[in-house]
This record gives C-alpha cells, sequence and structure tokens, in this order.
C-alpha cells in the first residue's frame, strides 16, 4: 500500500466515518486554539514590558539596579522619568535635553522635544484639553508639538509627556542621568506581575497540561471504530506497515484540518482579546497578543503530530494480533499506589516553606513538583472513579445507576479518559483563583496611608529654601539628619500614624535640636480634598522640584503589590474561565468519544429491554458521579498548590471567596450540561441494526 492508496483509503467511507473525523478536527482546532491563545499571555505581558522599557533609561544610569541598554548614538542625553498621577490614573512625566546634534530617541518618536516643546500620548493630548492648566498643564512647561507612537507606550490610553528642556536646565537636578540609548525591550526580563508572584510556571503547567491531554483525547474519539477497521483489514492480508500508515492518513487528514481551523481561531480570538482584556488599566495592542512565528507553527504541525502519534499508540492491539481488539484482557484494577507520584509533589511543595531554601533553588523545584502533582492528579483518576463506582453501588438499588457503577468499575481508565480533563480543569481553575486573591496591607500598616486631601511630596533630600513657597503653605516637614526626623503629632495630623514613634531602626524620630538647617526629605500639604486643590499642589511641586514623586490618598500605591495582584486577579479569572470552558468540551469529547467506543454493548441493553431514558440515566449517572468526586479532589489539590507556592514566595495566604468557588462550581455544572447535549445521541448510535455494527 503506497500512500497515495492510503490516502484514497482514508478519504473513503460513509457519513459515519467523516463525522469522526469531523469531530476529531473540530477538537484539535479547539484543543490548539486554546492553546495558542494560552501561550499568548506570558508573550502579551513582555511585549507591553519591552514598549516602555525606555522609562528605565536614567535608572540605569545612576544605579546598578539594571544594566545599562545598549549605546545607539555617540551623542548622549540628559532622561529623567518620574510617575506621577491625576485623579488616581498613573502617568509618566519624563524629562530630556539632548547633549549633541545626534542624540539617542525613545522608541514612539522620530526626534527628541526641543526646549519648550512636549511629545505626549493621544490619550495625555486629550486630557490637557480637557483640564485645566493651573491642575495639569502647567506640570510640562512648554507646548505639545509632537505624539508618542505606539511603540512607546504600554496601550493605547497611557498619560505619557516628554519634556524637552536645555543641558542647564536639567544639570544639577537629582536622579537625572545621562543616557546613549533607550531599552528596546524589558530591562527587569519581562512578565512583572508574574515574577512577582512567582507562580509563571506553575501557571503553565495548570494551563497547558489540561490543553495536551484534550488533543489526545479528542483523537482518541471512537478509536474502537478505526481499530475495529484496522483488524479486519490485517485479517485480510495487510501488514503492520500499511495499517499503520492508513490509520496515519485518516488521523492527519482530520488533524490537518483541525490546524486550519485552530490558526482561524487564533487569529479571530487575540483580536477579541484585544478589544476585551484589560490589564494594568488598558488593553493590549494587538501586536503583542500574539506568538511568535516559530510558536505558531510549532503549535499548528505539533497538534497534528500530536494527534498522529496518539494514533499510533493505540494500535498495539491491532499491530499485535486482530483478534485482540475483540478479545481484550482486562487490566488490573487500579490501587491507592497510584496516589505516590501526588503524595510526593504535595509532600514535596509543602516541604519547601519551612526549608527556607535559595530562592534560586526553589524557582527550580516548584515547577517540577507541581508537575507531579499534575501528573499525579492524572494517575490517581480511574482509582478515584472505581470508588465513585462503589460509591454509587452502595447508595442506591436501582437498575441504571449499579449498571452505571458496574460499567465504571470494569474500565475506571476509560471512564477517567472522558472527565478527567473537567478534573483537572477544576484543579487549574482553583490553583489560578487563589494564587490571585489577595489581601490589601495588614492593619499593623495602616500608619502609611495618607489621610484625605494630603499631598505627600517626596522631593529626596533638598534645601529648604528650593521648596520655600509650599512650606509657607503650612505643609509639614519632614527633614532628614541621617534619618528622618518629624514631630508625631504633626506627623499624624497628615498621615494615619500613632504615637509615639514605634521603635524602630529606621523610623521617624521627634526633633530634639533645631531642624532649621536641615535638609528636607518629604513634605504634606494638606489641601480641602477637592481634586482641583491636589492637583495645583501637586504641578506646583513638580515645577520646584522635577524629579519629586508626588503622591494622595487617591493614588493605587503598591504598598504590598495590591495593584499588581489585582491585575493579576483579572487574568487568573480568566485563565480560570478558560480551563474551564477547556473542560465543557472535554467533557463533552469525552462522553460522545466513550458513547462511539460502547455503542454496541448500548445497543444490545435496548435490544433486551433496557429503556432508552434508562440508557440515557446510565450515562448521565456515570459522568456526573465520576466527574463529582474527581473535580472535588482536583479543587483540594488546587488549594494545596497555591497554599504552598503563595507561602513559598513569602505571600500572604488566604482562603478563596465564596465567588471564587462559585465560579468554579459552576464551571463545573455548565461542563456537565454542556456535556448532556450529547445524551440525544444516543438514541441514534442504540437503533437495533447497531447491534451487528461492524
Amino acid at each position: 500500500m503506497n500512500p497515495l492508496t492510503a490516502l484514497r483509503l482514508a478519504l473513503a467511507g460513509g457519513r459515519e466515518h467523516w463525522l469522526r473525523r469531523a469531530f476529531t478536527a473540530t477538537g484539535v482546532g479547539v484543543g490548539a486554539t486554546l492553546l495558542l491563545l494560552g501561550i499568548c499571555a506570558p508573550f502579551a505581558a513582555i511585549g507591553r514590558d519591552a514598549r516602555v522599557g525606555w522609562q528605565d533609561a536614567a535608572t540605569a544610569a545612576v544605579t546598578d539596579e539594571i544594566p545599562d541598554p545598549p549605546a545607539e548614538k555617540a551623542d548622549g542625553a540628559l532622561f529623567l522619568a518620574v510617575s506621577d498621577y491625576f485623579d488616581g490614573t498613573p502617568m509618566i512625566r519624563a524629562y530630556v535635553a539632548p547633549l549633541g546634534a545626534d542624540p539617542p530617541l525613545p522608541p514612539g518618536l522620530d526626534r527628541l522635544p526641543g526646549a519648550g516643546e512636549i511629545a505626549v500620548s493621544p490619550a495625555m493630548r486629550r486630557l490637557l484639553a480637557d483640564t485645566p492648566d493651573d491642575q495639569l498643564d502647567d506640570r510640562f512647561p512648554g507646548r505639545p508639538t509632537m505624539t508618542i507612537g505606539p511603540a512607546g507606550l504600554a496601550h493605547a490610553d497611557e498619560l505619557v509627556a516628554v519634556i524637552g528642556r536645555t543641558p542647564e536646565q536639567l544639570r544639577g537636578v537629582r536622579s537625572v542621568g545621562e543616557v546613549h540609548g533607550f531599552y528596546r525591550t524589558s530591562p527587569r526580563g519581562g512578565i512583572l506581575a508574574l515574577q512577582a508572584a512567582g507562580l509563571g510556571m506553575g501557571v503553565a503547567v495548570f494551563v497547558l497540561v489540561p490543553v495536551l491531554i484534550f488533543l489526545v483525547l479528542m483523537t482518541r474519539v471512537a478509536a474502537a471504530q478505526q481499530e475495529r477497521r484496522l483488524a479486519m483489514l490485517r485479517l485480510v492480508g495487510a501488514t503492520r506497515a500499511q495499517t499503520a500508515l492508513l490509520a496515519a492518513a485518516e488521523t492527519a487528514l482530520a488533524a490537518g484540518a483541525g490546524a486550519l481551523l485552530a490558526w482561524g481561531g487564533y487569529e479571530l480570538g487575540r483580536r477579541v482579546l484585544a478589544a476585551t482584556v484589560v490589564f494594568q488599566r488598558g488593553h493590549f495592542w494587538l501586536a503583542d497578543l500574539a506568538v511568535p512565528g516559530w510558536v505558531l507553527a510549532l503549535v499548528l504541525v505539533g497538534a497534528p503530530l500530536l494527534a498522529v502519534g496518539t494514533t499510533f499508540a493505540s494500535l498495539w492491539p491491532v499491530q499485535a494480533t486482530p483478534l485482540a481488539v475483540h478479545r481484550r484482557t482486562i487490566r488490573p484494577a487500579p490501587t491507592r499506589w497510584a496516589a505516590l507520584p501526588l503524595a510526593v509533589g504535595v509532600v514535596g511543595q509543602l516541604a519547601l516553606i519551612p526549608l527556607e531554601l535559595p530562592a534560586t533553588t526553589v524557582d527550580q523545584l516548584q515547577p517540577i513538583l507541581v508537575l507531579l502533582q499534575v501528573v499525579g492528579a492524572v494517575l490517581i483518576g480511574p482509582w478515584l472513579c472505581l470508588l465513585a463506582a462503589r460509591a454509587v453501588a452502595g447508595v442506591s438499588r436501582r437498575a441504571p445507576a449499579l449498571l452505571a457503577a458496574r460499567r465504571i468499575a470494569h474500565d475506571p481508565r476509560s471512564t477517567f479518559r472522558s472527565v478527567g480533563v473537567v478534573a483537572l480543569a477544576a484543579m487549574a481553575a482553583t490553583f489560578l483563583a487563589s494564587t490571585a486573591d489577595r489581601p490589601g496591607p495588614p492593619p499593623d500598616q495602616e500608619d502609611q496611608r495618607l489621610r484625605p486631601g494630603v499631598v505627600q511630596i517626596n522631593t529626596g533630600p533638598v534645601s529648604p529654601d528650593v521648596v520655600a513657597p509650599l512650606l509657607a503653605a503650612g505643609a509639614v516637614a519632614e527633614r532628614w539628619g541621617g534619618r528622618s526626623v518629624i514631630s508625631c503629632a504633626d506627623l499624624a495630623r497628615v498621615r494615619y500614624a500613632t504615637c509615639p514613634h514605634p521603635a524602630s531602626e529606621w523610623g521617624p524620630v521627634e526633633p530634639n535640636s533645631d531642624v532649621a538647617g536641615m535638609t528636607v526629605a518629604q513634605l504634606y500639604v494638606p489641601t480641602d480634598g477637592s481634586l482641583p486643590a491636589e492637583n495645583r499642589v501637586r504641578t506646583q511641586a513638580a515645577k520646584l522640584v522635577p524629579n519629586a514623586i508626588i503622591n494622595t490618598d487617591r493614588d493605587p500605591v503598591d504598598y504590598h503589590l495590591e495593584t499588581i495582584f489585582l491585575d493579576f486577579d483579572r487574568l487568573a479569572g480568566l485563565a480560570a474561565v478558560f480551563v474551564l470552558v477547556l473542560g465543557a468540551f472535554g467533557l463533552t469529547g469525552g462522553v460522545i468519544g466513550g458513547l462511539a467506543e460502547r455503542r454496541r454493548p448500548f445497543a444490545l441493553l435496548r435490544a433486551s429491554g433496557v429503556r432508552l431514558g434508562e440508557l440515557r440515566l446510565v450515562l448521565l449517572v456515570e459522568t456526573a458521579a465520576t466527574m463529582l468526586v474527581t473535580s472535588l479532589v482536583g479543587v483540594a489539590l488546587g488549594l494545596v498548590a497555591a497554599y504552598a507556592t503563595t507561602r513559598g514566595d513569602n505571600l500572604v495566604w488566604t482562603w478563596p471567596g465564596l465567588p471564587v468557588l462559585g465560579m468554579i462550581g459552576a464551571g463545573v455544572l455548565a461542563a456537565l450540561v454542556f456535556a448532556s447535549f450529547a445524551l440525544p445521541l444516543l438514541g441514534l448510535a442504540t437503533r437495533h441494526e447497531a447491534i451487528r455494527y461492524e
């Protein structure tokens, strides 16, 4: 049999043959689409970090926190980027002064703004036009003459202004650095939110493994019918190589069509995500929400190869002897020893907490232990299904339930293949949602909070003469004399501080001498609490001290990474929905696949007098009981993994709230409802002629 003959035979067949191939193609298409969209997430975060990496150029020039960007021009530039806010919305206020005729350029600009010019983002231009000058415009000396392009903006709504200055105006300003290039990629490696939580590899394992299992499951749909067909070919003289070639051709055709569907679904899905997902206050650029070409090619080629490989692996009964297809040996029942890899993964991850190993060692061990837990959950699944069968048989005496229990106990591994994706999805969703549910600052850190209406200006040590106009406005000054010096009574007027000052090596102390000669480190300027009043103080402070960090209680300041975790919570919720949708598709495919594989036994039961409604109840009980048991264990394992991961990264652990558990429960229930749509197929699959099917 040559390849052309194998292709001709693969294209031959009746309606049911084409339906099976279409189902496999749809399954591969859905799985590969979800896999590509899941892989998009880290690349989108890396792309966003790369677009704003230029803002860290001054930090690299004046500190050793990050390496200097590659030099782009011989002539340098003085540069400073300062974070700022408007009504709680972050903005970037950058200053730049060229040191020659050919200075380096930040991404998104084709030239540096000259003295008196400002380059602004489109969102900043709109905000400047709608805001009084004394509240915002005066914060940026000059007139907007240029627009920053997408290459220099995290998202379309980012507020950024690059202010052109002369070298004389910036020399001597604290934190200004001389740069000869700007970052074109993230100087910190990308995915800051995931790095902060230390969850990147865990998320990848929990999201990608269910997708791979789903792809294998979809390939195995109706495998029994394919095996019987190939066995008949073996009986009439086909060799092992010929049957393998025919099976590969059939699967490759369906999987290739699924890869094309996946490509279209990926292109459509990433556009939908770019228009709907908000992260760090903005939508992703479509160019960032994409996988590299080599990853796209790897998935679109790898998914069909995985399908073909699964087909080859399932051919061993046919290759051994065609008669083995109808006289299969009963595999030994699974035992509790299947839980050993799972126990090693769970105990190992929990043991990392008290051991307090180096962070690099923990980062290397955690992905391995998480993978052990996922693999262990797969291995223990058939044993859990066997326990579910015994429970169903113990609590019910009705024929449908007893039939369902008998069928589960007869082949718990096949049963788990049908419901396993839902169990892994519940485990993944619990892990993702639990690691994202972060509390705010603990009560003993509340004294860091500003009182309403107070503007905090972190000037760094500066002469009182520099900020004299602000001091005249009744501000509370925190002086610097080797450590912070401020009256606790004054501090309590502007912050939620408790007096006297707590004993601390670095905390503020009461003034015990004349502080008039000390420099000013911070200022607290009370206002009437209105947004215009606060913005006027901000504008005045930015004009007096360009490098000042200015905050009010409106600003989302991350005392304990609250906003990072809030954004991560949104992404984790999206990922949880992702895996639950995957579970719904997987359960539906498993139910249909199980029905196709056991079509003849169901038809025999119907022919012997079992009513169609009872057969549907058998299938429903079989699915619901095993899915309930395995999903509950999956939720418990997800909680354990989330607890160990957060505690191992020195994060605060909290139980997931009712919304999280409700979302997971609703997702599992929705998967069952979605799978029940396959029950009407039972009537078509168990017609009397199916008794003699193949």
